[in-house]
């Protein structure tokens, strides 16, 4: 196990960004949405404005206010009312806005929406190709650009506007095409995320890989001494299984053993299945298309969030959430510490279903949010995530691990023994990116 990592100002006085799932309820019906993967237990409802006017007070200290959740924004019927509010409550400089899928954008609706004080929206584009059954497609978006910086010029605010895209196979190619159409269009920024199949049916589409930096290069390492050898790697699993075993069988097998021993010495951990396929199939291709991204962007004056290819080092994760200050708000009120824990649904760990269990800590209805903040379950929360080690879940053999996932009578969620279940998180490892 690795030495804790530091962290200062740990427990501040107040979340410094606030999402609220203004409603669950979507026009869309995404197949990699998790709220229709299999076991999901998500209900359809909207934010109340009684429990909205309960948060004003917490609105000072908010730099960053999100307006969504799982669902569209724009079907909730107060959207405007609840920005109105959090703009008189907010600090000057805080900024509110919300991820869409630009669909039921309007003219009225959307100077509405700015006059009240939006700050920014995050619009959903996976491909710039015609709809073939899809979702997130180019031309209503276009559509609410248009309207977004019309009510702008009209309202004399400056709106920032971003484009989210899910990156996965089937439209990969088309990133720097993406990049060009919105910087046509005058968007500020892009949010790339990797998909990631959490019922395990589109798989094959993602680009991502969970391996660790530290895992792929040892790997690669003793992969090359077998070829130097002569010998295979890919062929350890079933050796281990012969019991007539050749003087080449053997000398396999002992490289195999000094692997796994340079492994535990430098407590890295080695899945042989997902490690043996990503060097099967390498793509350098893809670390080029990442660059030519990077550069492209940065010549169009765009922001671009793009994720890593593969997980970083185990001493290099850390929780978005935490460095952010940040609080997730429900649709009735309850409070969790973060996007991984906001709801009740299932998802595919490394091949095996986990069901992931939401994590609250008060509820709105019953206590101030401040309150709620400074409840010593929460406070101690955070301050194990910000600062404790995560296991290396997605880089280990063993797992999943879905008995520790969840509450348990130890109430340990991973072998290194933490109580937050951050080894598992999508987010942690840059698999998964939000506004």
């Amino acid at each position: 196990m690795n030495a804790v990592k530091k962290s200062t100002d740990l427990l501040p006085s107040a979340p410094r960004k606030l999402y609220i799932e203004t409603t669950t309820r979507c026009n869309l019906r995404c197949k990699m949405c998790m709220k229709y993967a299999q076991g999901s237990c998500i209900e359809e409802g909207d934010f109340d404005l009684k429990l909205f006017h309960r948060l004003i007070p917490s609105l000072a200290q908010v730099d960053f206010l999100v307006l969504n959740g799982i669902g569209e924004p724009l079907l909730h019927p107060q959207l405007a009312t609840m920005i109105a509010l959090a703009r008189e409550a907010m600090p000057h400089n805080g900024s509110i806005g919300f991820q869409s899928n630009g669909l039921l954008f309007t003219q009225k609706k959307t100077r509405i929406l700015v006059a009240a004080g939006l700050d920014t929206v995050c619009l959903s584009v996976d491909s710039l190709q015609p709809a073939q059954g899809g979702e997130h497609q180019a031309s209503p978006v276009e559509r609410a650009i248009g309207y977004l910086q019309e009510a702008g010029n009209s309202c004399k605010r400056s709106i920032s506007l971003g484009i989210e895209i899910v990156l996965r196979e089937s439209n990969q190619q088309q990133l720097p095409q993406i990049i060009d159409w919105a910087h046509a269009r005058g968007v500020d920024y892009i949010i790339a995320s990797h998909l990631f199949s959490y019922d395990g049916q589109l798989k094959e589409e993602t680009l991502f890989t969970p391996n660790s930096l530290e895992a792929t290069a040892l790997f690669a390492k003793w992969s090359q001494q077998a070829e130097d050898n002569g010998l295979n790697l890919a062929s350890l699993p079933r050796l281990r299984l012969r019991f007539n075993r050749s003087n080449e069988d053997r000398q396999l097998l002992d490289l195999g053993a000094n692997m796994q021993l340079e492994a535990r010495e430098r407590d890295i951990k080695l899945h042989f299945d997902n490690l043996l396929k990503q060097r099967k199939n390498a793509r350098p291709e893809l670390v080029q298309l990442w660059e030519e991204a990077k550069q492209l962007a940065n010549e169009r004056g765009i922001r671009l969030n793009l994720p890593p290819l593969q997980a970083p080092s185990n001493d290099k994760r850390s929780c978005p959430f935490m460095e952010e200050k940040a609080a997730f708000i429900t649709t009735n009120g309850d409070v969790m510490p973060c996007h991984f824990l906001w709801h009740t649904y299932s998802c595919m760990v490394n091949q095996g279903d986990v069901q992931i269990h939401s994590r609250p800590f008060g509820n709105l209805a019953k206590q101030s949010l401040q309150e709620i903040w400074e409840d010593r379950r929460y406070t101690l929360f955070r301050q194990e995530a910000s600062g404790s080690d995560y296991a290396p879940c997605w880089s280990c053999s063993s797992g999943p691990c879905p008995d520790l996932v969840n509450p348990n009578m130890l109430d340990i969620h991973d072998c290194y023994g933490n109580h937050v279940p951050c080894g598992h998180c999508m987010w942690s490892i840059g698999w998964t990116r939000c506004l």
